[in-house]
């Protein structure tokens, strides 16, 4: 049973880096290629959102969610040391 469990946790363990690989490739493009970032500096009006940081880019909804699951993927890995050490 032991090594069962032990290979679920490491299954759950490599979908969430998938997971989280995924959000925070989404959130570096959104960032990239983001109407903020892409605006023309000389003009005046524009210029103030020009060095903004990314937080104003990006939904705090979706940094959130990349933050929970790296949390979780955190106890899964304290979960499979502790498997491990039994």
């Amino acid at each position: 049973m032991n090594t069962l469990e032990q290979q679920q946790l490491e299954d759950k363990i490599l979908a969430k880096r998938q997971q989280i690989d995924f959000q925070r490739t989404n959130l570096e493009e959104s960032i990239a290629f983001s109407p903020e970032n892409r605006e023309n500096p000389e003009v005046m009006e524009e210029t103030k959102n020009f060095d903004d940081p990314a937080q104003n880019v990006v939904q705090s909804g979706e940094v959130r969610s990349l933050k929970a699951a790296e949390r979780e993927l955190e106890e899964l890995l304290r979960q499979l040391e502790a498997l491990r050490e039994k």
